[in-house]
C-alpha cells in the first residue's frame, strides 16, 4: 500500500474514532449511551432536560362547596397517572359547617380514603369548608395537627397558611398577628432560598372585608421571589402582584357554573415544574391541559361586565286555562353601552313545544332597544302543566376595542305558565302551626321522583297588613338534629321576590337569595329569626312558625305589606314564592330536595315560574 493512501485511511479511521468516542461521551453525560459514527443523526441534540434541581409537583385546589360526587377522585386517579413528587391542596376539603363530630369525622374519613389512594405525600391546607368553629380547627388539630406550617424542598420554601384563623367564614378570610409572627419568623430562617411558594385557600388581595396582617405579609414577599396559589372562589384568574404571579385556582369537584377554560371555570389539577427561574405551571383540565392564562383579569373584567348584564328581558304570558296550543311573548334587548351589541338566539329542541324566533340574529345599536317576538306552539294539545320548558341561548357580543368579543352564553328556560291568583282575606290569621283557620289549602304538589315521599299543601293570602303563606308537609319520617345546620336535617325554605314583575321574573337569587325573602325552618322552628337559616333580603319582622303535626309538619308565616310596598309601590300586584322541602330518610343516609319549581339557581329555572298575582 502507498504510503499517502495509508495516512489518509489512518486519517479517516481517527476521525471516525474521535466523532463516536465524543458522541458516546455526550451521551453518556445524560445517562444515555448511543453508538453511532454519522455525522448526521435522527435527534436534534443530546442536552437532555433532566436537571437534578428542577423538581415536579401538583396542586388540588375547592373539593366542596356543593361539591359533585366522583371528581375528586377521578383527580387522584391522574395524579397517580401523572406521578408528581408530591400534592398540594388549597382547602376546602370537606363540607363541613356543622358541629355534629359523627357527620365530621365521617367526611374526614371519606376524604382522608381518597388521600389515602394517592402514590405520593398529600399536604392539607385549610378552606372556610374545613374550618368555620371552634369544633371544626379542634377536630383539624387532633386529626392533622398545625393549621399551618411550612417545608423546605429543593431549597424551595412552601409556605401553607391558614386563612381561616378567625373563624369568620367565606370572603371574611384573615391572618391573624400569631401567624403573621409565625410567617415573619420562617421567612428570616430561609433568606437564601431560590423561591417561595405560597399556599391558602381564600384570596386575600381581593377581599372586602378586613384582612388583618395580609398586607403586612405581602411586604415580607415583596423582596423575595414568590407565587401565590389559593382557591375559593371556584374560578381560575391569574393576577400580576407585588410583582410576582398570584393564582386563584378553578375546582377540583367543588361547585361551578362549569362554562368552560375561557370563563375559568372547569375542574384541574395544577402541574407545577420548580426551575432556578420559577415555577412553570401548566393547568391540566381532567379533560385537557391549558396553560396559565388562559383567563386573564382583563377577559375576567370582560366576562363579569357581560355576564351580569340582563341584556334579554323576557314578559311570560301567564295563561288562563288549563290546556296549551300557541302562545307569543316579546323579548326586549338592552344595549346601554356605547358600542354595538350582537345577539344571537338558539333554541334547543323540544319534544313538547316548537319554538320560533322572528330575528334569530339581531345587532343593537349603541344606548338602544330592539324587541324580537318568540312564539311557541306545542305540537300536540296538551295540559299545560306537563308542558316541558324550552331551553333558549342567547350568546352575546360586545365590540370593545380592548377584548376578544368574546361571546357570553345568556341561557334560559321558557315555559307556558297558568295563573296562578292569591285573594284577600278577612280571616285573622294566628301563626300557631295550626291550619283550622286557613280551611282548604289552595295548591298541592307531589313529587313524581321515585325518592321523594313527602307531599306538600300550601296557600298564599293577604290582608292589609301582611302576606300569608301556610304550608303542610306530609312526611311520615322526620329527622332533626338541633346540632346540625339548618341543611343538614328535614325543613321547608321559603324564596319570595317581591320586586316589580319585570325584574322578580327573572330573578336568579344572586349571592344566595341576597336580594330575596329567604327562610329555612326545621319542623320545629320558633323564636328570633337570626336562630335560623335566613337571606340577608329578609325583613326582621317576618313572623314564622313551624310545628310537627301527625304525618309530618306546618309551616306558617307573615311578610308585611310595607316591605312588598317598598318594592312595588302602594298598588302592588305580585310576588313570585319557590318552596323547598328537604327530606332525609333512612336515619339520615338518603336526602332528597323537592322543589315546587325548578331552584331558581339552577339550570333548570324557569323565567316567570312561581309568580302569584292578586285577585
Amino acid at each position: 500500500m502507498k504510503p499517502v493512501l495509508t495516512n489518509f485511511i489512518y486519517g479517516v479511521v481517527a476521525m471516525i474514532a474521535l466523532f463516536a468516542s465524543a458522541t458516546l461521551v455526550q451521551a453518556q453525560q445524560s445517562n444515555i449511551q448511543i453508538n453511532s459514527s454519522d455525522s448526521i443523526v435522527p435527534w436534534s441534540n443530546l442536552d437532555f432536560n433532566n436537571d437534578p434541581q428542577r423538581f415536579q409537583f401538583a396542586i388540588v385546589t375547592d373539593r366542596t362547596g356543593g361539591h359533585r360526587p366522583g371528581v375528586f377522585m377521578d383527580a387522584v386517579n391522574k395524579l397517580n397517572l401523572l406521578q408528581p413528587e408530591f400534592v398540594v391542596s388549597v382547602g376546602d376539603l370537606i363540607e363541613g359547617y356543622t358541629t355534629d363530630l359523627n357527620e365530621l369525622n365521617r367526611q374526614w374519613d371519606e376524604f382522608d380514603g381518597f388521600v389515602d389512594q394517592l402514590q405520593m405525600p398529600f399536604f392539607y391546607v385549610p378552606g372556610n369548608h374545613d374550618i368555620t368553629n371552634q369544633v371544626m380547627e379542634d377536630l383539624w388539630k387532633e386529626r392533622l395537627g398545625a393549621t399551618h406550617y411550612s417545608f423546605v424542598y429543593q431549597n424551595v420554601l412552601m409556605l401553607c397558611l391558614n386563612s381561616e384563623d378567625q373563624r369568620r367564614g367565606a370572603g371574611k378570610g384573615t391572618i391573624s398577628d400569631a401567624q403573621y409572627d409565625w410567617i415573619k419568623t420562617t421567612l428570616e430562617k430561609h433568606p437564601d432560598v431560590r423561591w417561595t411558594m405560597v399556599f391558602m385557600h381564600q384570596p386575600l388581595w381581593d377581599q372586602k372585608a378586613e384582612t388583618l396582617r395580609w398586607a403586612d405579609v405581602e411586604k415580607l414577599l415583596a423582596n423575595r421571589k414568590h407565587t401565590v396559589y389559593v382557591g375559593h372562589r371556584h374560578s381560575y384568574v391569574q393576577y400580576e402582584r407585588n410583582d410576582s404571579k398570584y393564582y386563584i385556582l378553578a375546582t377540583t369537584g367543588g361547585g361551578t357554573n362549569a362554562r368552560g377554560s375561557q370563563f375559568g371555570e372547569f375542574d384541574h389539577v395544577v402541574w407545577i415544574t420548580m426551575t432556578d427561574e420559577g415555577p412553570i405551571m401548566a393547568n391540566l383540565q381532567l379533560e385537557g391541559i391549558w396553560n396559565a392564562d388562559l383567563v386573564t383579569e382583563n377577559t375576567k373584567q370582560y366576562i363579569n361586565k357581560v355576564g351580569r348584564k340582563t341584556v334579554v328581558e323576557i314578559m311570560p304570558n301567564f295563561e288562563e286555562g288549563d290546556q296549551f296550543e300557541r302562545t307569543s311573548m316579546q323579548l326586549k334587548l338592552t344595549n346601554d353601552e356605547d358600542v354595538p351589541m350582537e345577539v344571537v338566539f338558539e333554541p334547543a329542541f323540544n319534544f313538547d313545544v316548537m319554538a320560533a324566533l322572528d330575528t334569530p340574529a339581531i345587532t343593537v345599536a349603541p344606548n338602544s332597544v330592539r324587541f324580537v317576538n318568540l312564539d311557541l306552539q306545542a305540537r300536540r294539545p296538551m295540559p299545560i302543566e306537563r308542558v316541558r320548558p324550552v331551553n333558549v341561548e342567547a350568546t352575546v357580543r360586545f365590540a370593545f376595542s380592548d377584548s376578544t368579543a368574546l361571546g357570553i352564553p345568556q341561557a334560559f328556560n321558557i315555559q307556558p305558565l297558568q295563573k296562578r291568583t292569591f285573594q284577600k282575606t278577612t280571616t285573622a290569621f294566628e301563626l300557631d302551626g295550626d291550619l283550622k283557620d286557613w280551611g282548604e289549602l289552595a295548591y298541592k304538589k307531589t313529587w313524581a321522583d321515585d325518592a321523594a315521599d313527602v307531599s306538600l299543601q300550601y296557600d298564599i293570602r293577604y290582608d292589609d297588613e301582611f302576606v300569608y303563606v301556610a304550608a303542610h308537609v306530609m312526611d311520615e319520617e322526620i329527622n332533626t338534629d338541633e346540632g346540625s345546620s339548618y341543611f343538614s336535617q328535614d325543613g321547608i325554605a321559603v324564596i319570595m321576590s317581591v320586586d316589580p314583575l319585570s325584574k322578580s321574573i327573572v330573578s336568579r337569587g344572586r349571592s344566595w337569595f341576597k336580594n330575596e325573602v329567604s327562610m329555612y325552618l326545621p319542623p320545629t322552628a320558633t323564636g328570633e329569626l337570626k336562630k335560623f337559616g335566613h337571606s340577608k333580603g329578609t325583613p326582621k319582622d317576618v313572623q314564622r312558625v313551624c310545628k310537627v303535626v301527625e304525618g309530618g309538619y306546618i309551616m306558617e308565616m307573615a311578610l308585611p305589606i310595607s316591605y312588598i310596598q317598598e318594592k312595588q309601590g302602594e298598588n302592588w300586584q305580585h310576588i313570585r314564592m319557590n318552596i323547598l322541602i328537604t327530606d332525609y330518610d333512612d336515619q339520615m343516609a338518603s336526602k332528597t330536595l323537592n322543589w315546587l319549581f325548578p331552584n331558581w339557581r339552577s339550570k333548570e329555572n324557569v323565567i316567570g315560574s312561581g309568580v302569584f298575582s292578586k285577585e
